[in-house]
């Protein structure tokens, strides 16, 4: 009953985690007195918790049980360990950001396929979510019979292909082909060697369907996601920041990239986690295709230095740079 009341003496987090902990006690008294702790807790308190405090999946699903703000839930919904069930069932009747947050997440939607349909089922999804929803599902699922098939007719070539060779029809052009590469002999110069893997990296890429190019982006190289981060596709690029395996360092050239789309930086500013870095903060300031709205909320977290270095470079709009000039004359006269 000390924990359903949040009367526990303990730091703020265990007793938030007391409190969950007891939220299905099977007393009822005890279950109910918990219910009205938590509706009384403040949310930004709540939120915080969601943000730092690293919830399990199970303290994640009774947080989602027990609350219908979308500013509670969205922190639910981008939380790496929330499980697909407790996202199946909201997929039904999010709104808002927290509707958005799931939309955006193609790994989750691909990987769980029923989080589409549920979604498109939700009386509060807006147009532009049933767009994407249709969009996506079309690419991998609608085409998929289709891609299948073109890969049965690609197949039969190639059979087709190795048994007219086998025949002597091609053999010669590779004879030759084999003799021109012998007379010229030597070795390729090193500079065109070592450059040689990215431009394999690139066609490689170039021929790719948008699907072969998600599944890269969650299981390929750094150089492969770097290339991928500015695929015209979003379904692509939003894919390479939910990579499981990116890291700061990645993240932090991609915040300096000029020729990203605006909702990539918009992404990762929703990402609390990320936007504490400061090397991500000052990236992101820096960097003048983020839009305003990002930036200049971040240049308060700027040293001196940087401050500096942010109100001297003409790259900049005039907006941020004043911002620059103005916090760092605070800051001396500090």
């Amino acid at each position: 009953m000390f924990a359903a009341r949040g009367l526990l003496p303990l730091e703020r987090d265990d007793r938030i985690r007391a409190l969950l902990s007891v939220l299905l006690d099977g007393d009822e008294t005890v279950a109910d007195e918990a219910r009205k702790t938590l509706q009384a807790l403040p949310l930004d308190e709540l939120s915080r918790f969601l943000d730092e405090a690293e919830p399990t999946e199970r303290e994640l699903e009774i947080i989602s049980l027990h609350t219908d703000d979308p500013f509670v839930l969205e922190r639910v919904i981008r939380n790496r360990l929330v499980s697909d069930d407790t996202l199946l069932r909201l997929a039904g009747t999010v709104s808002g950001d927290a509707q958005e947050a799931l939309i955006v997440n193609q790994v989750r939607l691909l990987r769980r396929p029923h989080l589409i349909e549920a979604l498109l089922q939700n009386p509060e999804l807006t147009i532009d979510g049933r767009r994407r929803l249709n969009e996506l599902s079309e690419e991998f699922f609608e085409k998929e019979k289709r891609r299948r098939e073109q890969e049965r007719l690609t197949q039969e070539a190639e059979e087709q292909r190795l048994r007219d060779e086998a025949a002597g029809i091609v053999f010669r052009e590779a004879e030759e082909a084999a003799a021109e590469e012998a007379a010229e002999g030597g070795a390729p110069p090193e500079e065109e060697v070592q450059g040689s893997g990215l431009g394999e990296i690139y066609k490689r890429i170039a021929i790719m369907t948008v699907k072969e190019k998600v599944e890269l982006a969650q299981k390929g190289t750094k150089e492969e996601r770097r290339i991928l981060i500015g695929d015209a596709n979003r379904l692509v690029s939003l894919a390479v920041l939910h990579c499981e395996s990116i890291t700061m360092s990645e993240l932090e050239q991609i915040c300096a990239m000029r020729h990203l789309a605006v909702e990539l930086y918009q992404e990762i500013a929703a990402t609390r986690e990320w936007m504490r870095k400061p090397k991500i903060q000052l990236a992101m300031v820096t960097n003048p295709a983020v839009p305003l709205s990002i930036t200049l909320p971040l240049i308060k977290y700027l040293g001196m230095r940087d401050l500096r270095k942010t109100m001297l470079d003409r790259n900049l709009s005039e907006a941020v740079r004043t911002s620059a000039r103005k916090l760092l004359q605070e800051k001396r006269g500090g």
